[in-house]
């Protein structure tokens, strides 16, 4: 079984940023955004084509991140029409690019197309992909043939979600994927220190290592829409609802600050943090700079 990775930082705490792959084919506009987290963060995750839309490879975008600016790179891998070969051959060549983590997730649903058509394929789903990591860094290539000559290391994760309403449900699963292989797992956003403490715990029994999701809201409309739209998030409307009312710059403010706190009251909790770039780019790098200069003044 792989220890975890160095770069990933999980003593420190670590301090992550999860961004998308570009839309097209160049990836220097945001390489030039994501520069100046080098020495701030430690890793980059990058999502596997989040919502059902299309983006770069995060395979391919994460090696040339990896070269280029020297970040760490957690890779979600999304079993969603890749079916086992397609996987394993994605997976060995994240090990061969020195990929430090990775993250198995079933996957979204896709949008109906244009003709009203939706094709989901899963031939393997979280469960399963996580024990073809396991296969795979034991040399098993699932194939019947003599083991890999030199081992993948690929360090696997998992998701959860804290807010949901039935936790115990989420428990269940998360413990289910903890016996199938994963080492971390990281969260859906949480806006509450009890909310987290409460998930660190329960997911520590289970031998995991907690990375919380942190996510800075950038307008009222962005409050607004999550707290109707995503259930998953309904336990958070209470956090959502105080932008009501307020300008993008008295939000951004607001949820800057209320991030950065509760991150500082965590530090000794997790093994990282994760900051999602929802409210777009700009807004996590800000987070990302203000907690790692905090994480250097007071984390020696």
């Amino acid at each position: 079984m792989p220890n975890v990775p160095e770069s990933l930082n999980f003593t420190r705490p670590g301090l992550w940023i999860e961004v998308s792959p570009p839309r097209g084919v160049n990836p220097e506009p945001l390489l030039k955004r994501l520069s100046p987290l080098a020495g701030h963060v430690d890793a980059i995750n990058l999502t596997d084509n989040a919502l059902g839309r299309v983006k770069m490879s995060g395979l391919v975008f994460g090696s040339i991140v990896k070269a280029r600016l020297g970040l760490a790179i957690v890779l979600n891998v999304s079993c969603r029409d890749r079916n086992r070969f397609a996987l394993k051959s994605d997976l060995l060549g994240a090990a061969a690019m020195k990929i430090d983590a990775v993250i198995a997730l079933t996957g979204d649903r896709i949008p109906p197309g244009a003709d009203g058509s939706v094709v989901v394929s899963h031939d393997l789903d979280a469960f399963s992909l996580l024990a073809m990591i396991g296969d795979l860094n034991r040399g098993d290539t699932g194939e019947g043939k003599p083991a890999l000559k030199m081992l993948p290391n690929l360090y696997p994760g998992a998701v959860a979600n804290p807010n949901r309403k039935n936790l115990e449900r989420e428990f269940e699963l998360l413990a289910r994927k903890a016996q199938a292989g994963a080492r971390f797992v990281i969260t859906q956003p949480v806006f509450e220190r009890e909310t987290a403490i409460r998930f660190i715990g329960r997911a520590n029994a289970l031998g995991l290592e907690t990375v919380l999701g942190i996510l800075p809201i950038k307008r009222e409309a962005m409050a607004a829409y999550m707290k109707d739209n995503v259930k998953d998030l309904s336990d958070a409307a209470g956090h959502l609802d105080r932008y009501a009312g307020k300008s993008e710059a008295e939000v951004r403010a607001e949820s800057l600050a209320a991030n950065l706190a509760l991150m500082q009251s965590l530090a000794g909790e997790v093994a990282a943090f994760n900051i999602m770039s929802g409210g777009g780019p700009s807004l996590a790098i800000e987070l990302a700079l203000s907690f790692s200069a905090w994480r250097k003044e007071n984390l020696r």
